[in-house]
């Protein structure tokens, strides 16, 4: 719920953090939707996608920049 006295926008902390949390979970393909036929099946993919996100902090690919290719 909204702080006491708050007249604008304040994040409230905890509820930030499940906010972003959720947003980067679902950010995978396969949590955003329900494609799965098991309930097991989409629990699993929760903590797969958050080791996901967790290895590509830690470790990010270094990609060459994109550039379009010119006319010929």
């Amino acid at each position: 719920s909204r702080p006491e006295g708050a007249t604008q926008f304040e994040p409230v902390r905890k509820r930030w953090v499940i906010e972003r949390t959720n947003a980067w979970t679902v950010r995978c393909r396969r949590n955003a939707k329900d494609y799965e036929r098991r309930v097991e099946s989409s629990e699993a993919m929760i903590p797969l996608s958050s080791i996901h996100v967790m290895l590509r902090r830690l470790a990010p690919m270094s990609r060459p920049p994109f550039h379009y290719r010119t006319a010929a």
